[in-house]
């Protein structure tokens, strides 16, 4: 019951099924009651809670999530922070838990995996179905990826699942795989996201640097042949967007809103660093700083600017002062490094190429997923709990694996 519970809470979140029904129905449904609530439940009955604290990215988000709640008496609005902290632990460090605790054999890390990649096939399908007009950039009409940066980030950190099962699927399954993440790339690109351009960069510097000749060589000669389809079939008015990052002239209207929005990005960013010093240790509050911002600057009339911070990193160390900060980057950094001990020991041992696929398209979605959160405002969403509940499972269900496979071939583990 725990792991199906655990599955369903899975394939709501990513495909934020709740925002979905209640955009077709028009009325909540109540979803994370009646799934989520029950799966954090039968886990912790059935012993799962346990499974998150096999390794240390469990131990720091616990932490991060406690800092949140001494933070909360600290705050600028000391209700608002107590909701945000009880939201935070029901929908998104509860990930951290369920997502662990489904994960005991290696073939439970391909159930998980095959979830997420439907989540993205739903996700991408509801740019086709549920668009919406965000100034001609591409988006869809859902809550929390509503924005078309938000939509991008996300589709930076499930498309990775869809390239594995283009690599590791059946015949029928590859093609819609293929299909899909072409078609996402073009979204991401037509989501004008500057950011999310950056974090593709990054993505392809991660390939180039990690990835195996195989890899590098699909890189080199599949890539320029997407490039050029994209910038072929991508709207004009959103590569005109896009190229302001290197030209930073305003010689169209495109350009001249972005670089509008840069120069609100810069003074969020440099005030929240500067919020950061000026309350180290408890910050103003989780989810407070556009309201202590608009509050205490003057940067419209008599009040400030009341907008987020725009980078997830400073948005946690504005609100939950330095120690959260040190919780949160330590709770990314850790998962990453499970995941690259994991790597390492697939590619050191013989006929384990499977799971070195499976980790290399994870660290894909997480890396690029870091990078483009640097220009969001998604430190309290379940994306990385989850991706850290993932990377829990996939380092002991691989130890597990690793053994039992030297163990048929007569070899000494990695």
């Amino acid at each position: 019951m725990a792991y199906y519970l655990g599955m369903a809470t899975l394939f709501m979140q990513f495909t934020v099924l709740p925002q979905v029904l209640g955009y077709v129905f028009q009325a909540n449904l109540y979803l994370p009651y009646l799934i989520n609530l029950p799966a954090l439940m039968a886990m912790i009955v059935s012993g799962g809670f346990r499974m998150c604290y096999r390794s240390r990215p469990g131990y720091y988000w616990t932490a991060f999530g406690c800092w949140m709640w001494l933070a909360a008496p600290f705050s600028v609005w000391r209700g608002a922070s107590v909701t945000a902290c009880f939201y935070y632990w029901r929908s998104a460090l509860s990930m951290v838990f369920i997502v662990a605790a489904m994960i005991h054999e290696w073939s439970d890390v391909k159930k998980v995996m095959n979830v997420i990649a439907a989540s993205a096939v739903v996700n991408v399908l509801c740019a086709r179905f549920i668009r919406m007009d965000a100034g001609d950039r591409i988006g869809v009409a859902l809550g929390s990826i509503g924005n078309p940066n938000d939509y991008a980030g996300h589709l930076l950190l499930v498309l990775p699942f869809l390239l594995w099962v283009l690599l590791a699927g059946k015949a029928i399954s590859r093609v819609v795989a293929l299909g899909c993440i072409g078609f996402g790339l073009y979204l991401i690109l037509g989501t004008s996201s500057r950011g999310a351009l950056v974090a593709l960069a990054v993505d392809v510097v991660f390939w180039a640097i990690m990835g195996t000749g195989r890899q590098k060589a699909a890189l080199v000669l599949v890539g320029p042949i997407a490039a050029m389809i994209l910038l072929a079939t991508v709207p004009a008015h959103s590569l005109r967007r896009l190229s302001v990052i290197w030209n930073g002239s305003a010689n169209t209207a495109e350009a001249a809103e972005a670089l509008q929005s840069s120069a609100a990005r810069q003074y969020t960013l440099t005030t929240s660093i500067r919020y950061t010093f000026e309350h180290p240790l408890f910050g103003v509050g989780p989810q407070e700083f556009s309201l202590y911002e608009g509050g205490h600057e003057q940067m419209i009339g008599t009040h400030g600017y009341w907008h987020e911070t725009h980078n997830t990193y400073t948005e946690v160390s504005a609100e939950c002062g330095i120690p959260g900060f040190i919780f949160f980057t330590g709770g990314i950094v850790s998962t990453l490094l499970l995941l690259y001990k994991t790597l390492r020991q697939a590619r050191r041992q013989p006929g384990c190429n499977d799971i070195r696929v499976a980790v290399f398209c994870i660290m894909l979605g997480m890396v690029g997923f870091t990078a483009a959160i640097t220009f969001l405002n998604f430190a309290y969403f379940f994306y990385l709990p989850a991706m850290a509940g993932l990377a829990t499972g996939v380092w002991a269900a691989g130890q597990r694996e690793f053994e039992l496979r030297a163990a048929a071939s007569g070899a000494v583990p990695a």
